[in-house]
């Protein structure tokens, strides 16, 4: 197994990446020189945000083309998954590179054949709102990559610039990092699915809903910028639908800005909530038997690391850490 070399960072350890998977189409990670078309399949970007990913790509070595619509700010949804299925459709564009997530995914996917993602087999990359986007490209079997967007060439910090910069060109990435308060050890394989709580939960029961699998999977949920309730409604509707039951292990990313709102603080649940982790582990993930780590660095925090999403992964949890490994 191929590995880069080791990269120490403060609290974690990057263990560095391995081999992309096998059975992938031919050349279906960009390599320096191609194109990557930069569009916004979501929310509306700024000028700046376009300019520094558009600077950012090229330093990479990339040739970064534009998409009609990335910043107009008179566009509609029409425009949005014309964009899209121009980046798929092209033969010349390598890569689809997301300039901010928001909200609107499910409306333009909503819109899109899954036919035109699987006969223009490319990797789509973002994370957020673009959790849409991931749930439809492992439906299909398809590798995406969760992880910054503009913010990778405008604050992010350089570790996790570099590791997205290799695993965007085939590389697997594996991780070990401090397992989190809020934990249960195990240790278990399947599929990594998910991102952004709110919009997964946008994405059940749709032809791209990527729960719907006989497959063991790992679940990645994340979020940012909300009350303990929402988040306790939406995981709420994992359980109704079963996913709970079927997730072989769990990985909880940064919950940014989280506020325990009016209607859910916890009093007549045993006692106020002291965090939003503290919440799900009380009311959903507690009594689980299986591996569990949180505060991982993966979501809207400072500190956003790649992912491959739907690819087999191995999450071992022990020792008050957690290792993510490719497999």
């Amino acid at each position: 197994m191929k590995k880069v070399t080791i990269i120490l960072v403060a609290g974690a350890m990057l263990l560095g990446c391995s081999k992309p998977a096998e059975m992938l189409p031919e050349h279906y990670y960009p390599e320096e020189g191609d194109s990557i078309a930069v569009i916004s399949p979501s929310a509306l970007p700024d000028s700046a945000q376009l300019e520094a990913t558009m600077n950012g790509l090229l330093e990479w070595g990339f040739v970064p083309v534009a998409g009609q619509h990335a910043v107009r700010t008179d566009r509609t949804l029409q425009d949005c998954y014309d964009d899209l299925l121009w980046a798929l459709q092209d033969p010349s564009i390598r890569a689809i590179y997301c300039i901010r997530g928001g909200y609107a995914a499910t409306e333009v996917m909503d819109m899109l054949p899954l036919d035109s993602i699987r006969r223009h087999p490319k990797p789509i990359i973002g994370y957020s709102d673009i959790t849409v986007y991931h749930a439809a490209w492992t439906t299909l079997g398809l590798p995406s990559i969760h992880s910054s967007m503009s913010a990778t060439f405008m604050d992010l910090p350089e570790d996790c610039a570099t590791m997205q910069k290799q695993v965007m060109m085939g590389q697997m990435p594996n991780y070990e990092f401090p397992a989190g308060k809020y934990h249960h050890d195990g240790m278990a394989e399947g599929r990594l699915i998910g991102g952004n709580l709110a919009t997964l939960t946008a994405t059940l029961n749709t032809a791209y809903d990527c729960t719907k699998t006989d497959e063991p999977f790992i679940l990645l949920l994340e979020d940012v910028d909300d009350s303990f309730q929402s988040a306790h409604r939406s995981i709420t509707l994992l359980q109704h639908m079963g996913v709970l039951d079927k997730m072989q292990g769990l990985i909880l990313g940064d919950w940014t800005d989280f506020t325990p709102g009016t209607c859910y603080l916890g009093d007549s649940r045993g006692g106020a909530f002291e965090s939003v982790y503290e919440m799900m582990f009380r009311q959903f993930f507690g009594e689980m038997q299986i591996p569990i780590c949180s505060e991982q660095p993966f979501g809207h925090g400072a500190e956003n690391y790649p992912l491959r999403m739907g690819e087999p992964i191995r999450l071992t949890v022990e020792q008050w850490k957690a290792k993510i490994e490719s497999l």
